[in-house]
């Protein structure tokens, strides 16, 4: 049996932030609130960002998957937003301070290291994928959740 890693309440569309801790704190309410992570995680989540960058080039929207250590991680779990204005971020491995412009966040919530590694192949399969980044930046949540059990595999 497979985990089911996201649900209709961990998907947000057309978030309204100014800039990435905003948008992480607000996201990662259901979970702190389902107890799938430590009321640190968001802080943890910002921090790691700071020093490792999780933001990629992709075309035509810029996707980020931020995600901090396991141990702030009680069950795993996968929350995607899309933004109404997109956030700058820097991108991920930049040496530079590159920054681009980021409209779809996936925050990953993962406790095991495999099972990281499992889902950033799944996101990394669908990152050069533009129609399906396309429906995903357009879709209502039951649209996104549907793509996300289908077609990523969450």
């Amino acid at each position: 049996m497979t985990e089911v890693l996201t649900s209709e309440a961990n998907i947000f569309v057309d978030v309204e932030v100014q800039d990435f801790p905003e948008l992480i704190n607000q996201i990662a309410q259901p979970l702190i609130a389902d107890g799938d992570v430590l009321a640190e995680f968001p802080e943890q989540v910002i921090k790691r960002e700071e020093n490792f960058p999780t933001g990629l080039p992709t075309e035509p929207i810029g996707v980020a998957i931020p995600h901090t250590d396991a141990k702030y991680v009680n069950h795993n779990r996968v929350t995607i937003a899309t933004l109404k204005q997109p956030i700058t971020m820097e991108v991920m491995g930049g040496m530079d301070d590159t920054k681009i412009e980021v409209s779809i966040v996936f925050l990953l919530a993962l406790g095991q290291s495999n099972k990281q590694l499992n889902i950033l192949k799944k996101l990394m399969g669908i990152l050069p994928e533009a129609e399906l980044l396309e429906r995903i930046k357009t879709g209502s949540k039951e649209e996104i959740y549907k793509i996300a059990r289908e077609e990523i595999g969450l």
